[in-house]
């Protein structure tokens, strides 16, 4: 029997908040969620912005293979992620699915459009969003064709308006003094070896994010703001559970909470997104219902690429063969050890340098690279730094596994033909020089 399925996202929630907050965050509804499902600890966003994000998770392939590199609007020749055939909507709804959307969409448009395969239910914006869910899965109780529910809200993302003291959309949180808020995280301070590109973009980005005067208590108040909003989500989501359990759904729905990115929190004197950091590309992924275990995860899995197999698996849908993605919590792809995640980055400027990145996890590394400046390689032990703080690549005793990285993106750049950054990867030892020709053909 083809389950129901309920995916709820947030907007810029990054998993370190749910995962070691030690109290200083309240999120009741998602701490039970998890209890009850399969919580993956290790997993990534494909690019930490909405847009390339939201496509990902849309179509199953990262953000450029579909032609999207930022929030930016798009080249005309760019499809609309919904409008594709093989898209979620579509491919639910010929699996016979009545499939509907509430809330923010933003791949690319604010709103669902009509021509994604979904029945909207309401536009982007939080306020009204769980009532209209609400009354639809009411209307559902009844019926025997299976659906999928997407309910997409906008928070904890109205930190950025919080940042730059600008009215909250869906009203101001207290955040309370700075003595009654969390501390700087222990990564606050920019880390030796840190890339010269992303400090560089620390000072571009200040003003447009609104921290570029923030004192150490600023950056306790807004970890106190982010949170409070985090909880306000928490709440929402409460409220939509309980919907689904009034309407007598909740054993026969497969319920997914995950968010399109996170947010820099302070880490590194970072707040918003786009860096490569932990805290801004690694989110919540929660998985409940019909078939599914519930535990810890510990595999690395990527949101954007095995959300799209995972309820295409659900509704009995045979994975289509040119996606990469793994069916999550349904008795596989539940993380291999070996598995590998690529995150790709750009940061939206329009003057150079213009600074793009890409991130590879595997096991317990993290390699990251920039395309331009002094230390753009990075390679860190997550498992023993997850901080980030300490750049094992400037230390030759880990030659070996940073060429292993550096294979491991080179083959990902050529596989998924990745021209926006394959100039930029760093060669591992004994590349035939055939291999750099290839690469520089076309120079620039």
């Amino acid at each position: 029997m083809q389950p129901n399925i309920l995916v709820i996202t947030a907007d810029q929630l990054g998993a370190h908040v749910l995962d070691r907050d030690e109290g200083w965050v309240a999120t009741p509804h998602l701490d039970g969620l998890r209890r009850a499902g399969a919580d993956f600890r290790r997993a990534y966003v494909t690019f930490p912005l909405c847009v390339p994000s939201r496509a990902s998770m849309l179509t199953g392939r990262m953000p450029h293979e579909v032609g999207i590199g930022g929030n930016r609007a798009q080249p005309d020749t760019v499809v609309e992620p919904g409008a594709r055939a093989d898209s979620l909507g579509h491919a639910m709804a010929a699996a016979g699915y009545t499939c509907a959307y509430a809330g923010k969409w933003h791949a690319t448009q604010a709103s669902a459009p009509a021509d994604a395969g979904f029945e909207v239910l309401a536009p982007f914006g939080d306020r009204g969003l769980v009532d209209a869910c609400a009354e639809w899965l009411r209307g559902r109780a009844d019926e025997e064709e299976p659906f999928l529910l997407v309910a997409a809200f906008d928070d904890p993302h109205t930190i950025c308006e919080y940042a730059r003291r600008q009215p909250m959309p869906y009203g101001d949180v207290d955040a309370g003094g700075a003595r009654e808020a969390p501390p700087l995280p222990a990564n606050f301070a920019p880390a030796p070896f840190e890339p010269e590109a992303v400090r560089f973009e620390k000072v571009a980005a200040g003003q447009v994010y609104g921290t570029a005067d923030y004192t150490a208590d600023d950056w306790r108040v807004y970890r106190a703001a982010y949170r409070r909003l985090v909880e306000r989500v928490d709440g929402y989501v409460g409220r939509l559970l309980h919907a689904l359990d009034s309407a007598g759904l909740s054993d026969s729905t497969l319920v997914i909470f995950t968010s399109d990115h996170g947010d820099g929190d302070a880490a590194h004197g970072w707040n918003q997104k786009t860096a490569l950091f932990e805290e801004c590309v690694r989110v919540p992924l929660i998985v409940r219902g019909p078939g599914v275990s519930a535990g810890v995860r510990s595999g690395v899995v990527s949101v954007g690429l095995d959300l799209l197999p995972t309820v295409l698996t659900a509704a009995g849908c045979p994975r289509p063969g040119e996606l990469r993605g793994a069916p999550l919590a349904l008795g596989v792809g539940d993380g291999s050890a070996e598995r590998i995640v690529v995150v790709e980055t750009r940061f939206e400027r329009s003057d150079p340098p213009l600074t793009r990145g890409r991130a590879v996890v595997r096991g317990p590394y993290k390699y990251t690279v920039y395309s331009w400046g002094r230390h753009r390689e990075q390679l860190h032990d997550l498992s023993n730094d997850p901080g980030e703080q300490r750049n094992l690549a400037v230390e030759s005793a880990f030659d070996d596994v940073r060429d292993e990285m550096r294979t491991a993106l080179l083959r990902w750049c050529r596989d998924t033909d990745d021209r926006d950054f394959l100039k930029f990867v760093p060669l591992p030892t004994g590349t035939p020089a055939a291999v750099h020709e290839e690469i520089f053909a076309v120079p620039y």
